[in-house]
């Protein structure tokens, strides 16, 4: 390992914290960035993923795997059709739409976030430990801001055609107990793009990387690997 850098981005209304569990091995360079408006990042608030995107490629200027979860695979898909140095993608628990149900949009205007958001966003067996820690979480980022995330990923139309139209290795690590994404989430990207590497880790929800760190790192370490020997 060693080849690659990794750039991982978080999803709506997160924060670099949700990266808190990654054990990177230390042959690796990788970069864990807040979103502007996110965390300790004072950038101007930006309101479309197409945004997001230009806001990031600039600073790509070496080969890079982008980890994008959510929302951030939305950002990461367009990262891939506009940087060539990006040389790999993983969805992270994340698809090529993100739909946002229209009460759960009006909540977060009416600076609410929904108890049946948050936990639709874990497993069924999540520890209340993690739960407390990402309940704290939420407020490391204004509701504002948190809503104009999720209607950037309810507005974000285009993933499918780019997806398509990528031309590098793209991972997808899925949670068997994710529901804030599609039904059958790995069987749907499979059937639009057969090269796709699926790893579905079970009894995990959206926040794979956080409730079942280890097996998310096993699965990423595996396609870091696939990418690192087509970029030699």
């Amino acid at each position: 390992m060693g080849n690659v850098k990794l750039l991982f981005i978080h999803g709506a209304g997160g924060t670099r914290s949700k990266w808190r569990s990654l054990r990177i091995p230390s042959s690796l360079l990788y970069e864990v960035i807040d979103l502007p408006a996110h965390g300790e990042n004072e950038y101007n608030i930006i309101s479309s993923i197409q945004d997001y995107a230009a806001y990031i490629d600039q600073s790509i200027q070496e080969d890079t795997i982008v980890v994008g979860h959510s929302m951030g695979g939305l950002i990461a898909i367009e990262l891939a059709a506009r940087n060539k140095k990006v040389k790999g993608l993983v969805l992270a628990a994340s698809f090529y739409e993100l739909p946002v149900h229209p009460k759960i949009l009006d909540k977060l205007a009416d600076g609410e976030f929904p108890d049946s958001l948050f936990y639709a966003s874990y497993s069924n067996e999540v520890c209340a430990s993690l739960l407390e820690e990402e309940r704290k979480e939420l407020s490391l980022v204004p509701i504002e801001i948190t809503h104009a995330d999720f209607q950037a990923c309810n507005e974000y139309s285009e993933g499918r055609e780019v997806l398509l139209s990528l031309q590098i290795p793209v991972c997808a690590i899925l949670g068997s107990q994710d529901k804030l994404l599609p039904r059958g989430a790995g069987d749907l990207l499979r059937k639009i793009k057969p090269t796709i590497h699926v790893s579905e880790i079970e009894g995990s929800g959206h926040y794979v990387m956080l409730e079942k760190k280890e097996a998310f790192q096993i699965a990423l370490n595996k396609f870091v690997e696939i990418v690192e020997k087509q970029t030699v």
